[in-house]
């Protein structure tokens, strides 16, 4: 009798393992922080795409400006030369004067006209840079997705399992004396593995020879018999 008491109690032992372990899976997981990771980039490549779009947007307003200054300055070159050619002057000086407001007009318009290239230049990297991220973050959030419901997949099969566990142990709590399961508990709180076999003469748990005479003890099941060494409840 007692020898089947202490078999049940060693599988309750083997069933609280296995839910302490199915716990720890569920903790550490692999597949949260492999989420959380990727995640993490998802938002970071949001954040780059905003900042890239918002710089996008603001270098087309640039480039609006600097092409209504190029359209202006370009009408007022042509304005000064229809007027240069027109007869209208008629002193040397005046001439001068008007030739080197155009000459300054026109360096004005190449100035103007090389940043309005370097903008559409940038614009153009911008906005390539854009698409391309963007394309990376699509697939970054398939993957994210793909991840995720693989990793809700195993956590629930884990949480089944651990069902199944604890109701298993539920069972046997019923089946062993409370006496026993006092015993049990306060080995527990010392040992973390309560129950050990004698196993080649030696206790398994902390691996040191029994006496002869504790060993003959645990195998007439009579009473509970602990481990000389370690305490630890022997079967």
């Amino acid at each position: 009798m007692l020898g089947e008491q202490l078999q049940k109690l060693y599988n309750l032992q083997e069933l609280e393992r296995q839910s302490e372990q199915m716990e720890d899976n569920l903790k550490r997981h692999p597949g949260k922080k492999e989420l959380w990771s990727l995640r993490k980039k998802i938002e970071q490549a949001e954040i780059s795409c905003s900042d890239m779009g918002e710089k996008i947007a603001s270098l087309k307003k640039e480039l609006a400006s600097t092409n209504l200054k190029s359209r202006e300055l370009d009408s007022e070159i042509k304005t000064l030369e229809k007027k240069i050619y027109s007869g209208e002057v008629k002193t040397m000086k005046e001439l001068s004067k008007l030739q080197g407001k155009q000459e300054t007009l026109k360096k004005a318009l190449d100035e103007n006209d090389e940043k309005e290239l370097k903008l559409m230049e940038e614009l153009e990297i911008l906005e390539k840079t854009l698409f391309s991220e963007k394309q990376e973050m699509i697939n970054m959030k398939r993957e994210y997705n793909q991840k995720r419901l693989k990793t809700l997949e195993e956590i629930d099969k884990i949480k089944i399992e651990m069902e199944r566990i604890n109701t298993e142990r539920d069972k046997l709590l019923t089946d062993i004396s409370s006496e026993l399961l006092d015993k049990y508990e306060k080995v527990k709180k010392q040992k973390k593995q309560p129950v050990a076999f004698v196993q080649s003469g030696k206790c398994s748990g902390c691996r040191m020879e029994v006496s002869v005479m504790v060993a003959r003890e645990v195998n007439r099941h009579e009473g509970i018999v602990y481990c000389e060494s370690c305490g630890r409840i022997l079967m």
